[in-house]
């Protein structure tokens, strides 16, 4: 049997030089990019419930800038029902459009709708239609102790099932004590049962996963538990099936600069608001129904 002999001083001078050719690669190179053209930025995101909508319009700014993007103060912004029912939002300021409720509601499950927006003399437009949402039947609370990854403590899901037949997509968002649970990571989509189309789960329990993405994380992505007396409310809002696209793709780019070198190319999500005249449009138009139900923690 061969005995190897360590060269302590040869294996140092091997991880000086290493040392010195890793700290020689972290040199910072800016960029100077190319300004592109300015966008039209549409947030257009309502819903069946009789309140005050509201769609935001505004400019899109350069890469590295970090100031507020320009609002659309003047723009004439409607939605009209395949009934020919019309609903107009009027500018509120900041580029915020308003649609105000008079104890109705501008979702009706099955209709189809359409979003015109005159900008600058051009008509720029969006079609969708409202899909069914199931209802939330219960939220569950249990004590947890003792397990991996987990805090001992409190922790929440809710229970609904999926619809027969494949192809419906949810948004489902999380409220504690009346503020939204909006990390990025706690962005939380389904497409019918599961998270995508691909796992095939069709009219069933939403699966764990997704039941569970209602407790919230923190700053490593961990689920933190309630407290007793905190308030849980849950809401499932249906979208198409682009809108769910849209939203899987705008999430992972957000959380694209934490995947090192396996980040995806930076790039625009697409959108379904077209202009007349062929211009560059951000953003997107769905209308929600929705379903929720709230809860308070107990122990």
């Amino acid at each position: 049997m061969s005995i190897i002999k360590m060269d302590w001083k040869k294996l140092s001078a091997l991880s000086f030089i290493i040392c010195v050719l890793l700290t020689s690669c972290e040199d910072v190179i800016d960029l100077e990019l190319e300004e592109g053209s300015s966008a039209l930025v549409v947030d257009a995101w309502v819903n069946d419930l009789p309140q005050n909508q509201e769609i935001y319009i505004r400019r899109s700014q350069p890469y590295f800038d970090n100031s507020n993007p320009p609002a659309i103060t003047d723009a004439v912004v409607s939605v009209i029902r395949d009934d020919g029912l019309r609903f107009d939002f009027v500018h509120q300021g900041d580029g915020r459009y308003v649609w105000q409720a008079q104890g109705d509601s501008l979702g009706v499950v099955g209709n189809s709708y359409q979003l015109e927006i005159q900008v600058d003399g051009e008509l720029f437009s969006a079609q969708t239609e409202i899909f069914r949402v199931p209802v939330i039947d219960s939220i569950g609370v249990e004590f947890r102790e003792n397990e991996l990854f987990f805090d001992d403590g409190l922790y929440a899901q809710f229970y609904a099932r999926d619809f027969e037949g494949r192809g419906d997509t949810y948004w489902i968002k999380s409220y504690k004590n009346d503020s939204l649970l909006d990390k990025t990571q706690e962005i939380n989509l389904a497409f019918d049962a599961g998270f995508d189309a691909g796992t095939g789960i069709d009219g069933l329990v939403f699966i764990p996963p997704v039941r569970e993405l209602v407790n919230p994380l923190d700053e490593d992505l961990l689920s933190v538990p309630y407290e007793a007396g905190d308030r849980l409310r849950v809401e499932i809002h249906s979208i198409s099936n682009e809108a769910f696209n849209f939203m899987e793709i705008a999430r992972d780019q957000i959380n694209n600069g934490d995947n090192g070198i396996f980040s995806i190319p930076l790039a625009n999500t697409r959108t379904n608001v077209t202009g007349q005249n062929g211009s560059d449009v951000l953003g997107f138009f769905n209308v929600a129904a929705i379903t929720s139900l709230s809860a308070v923690i107990e122990e």
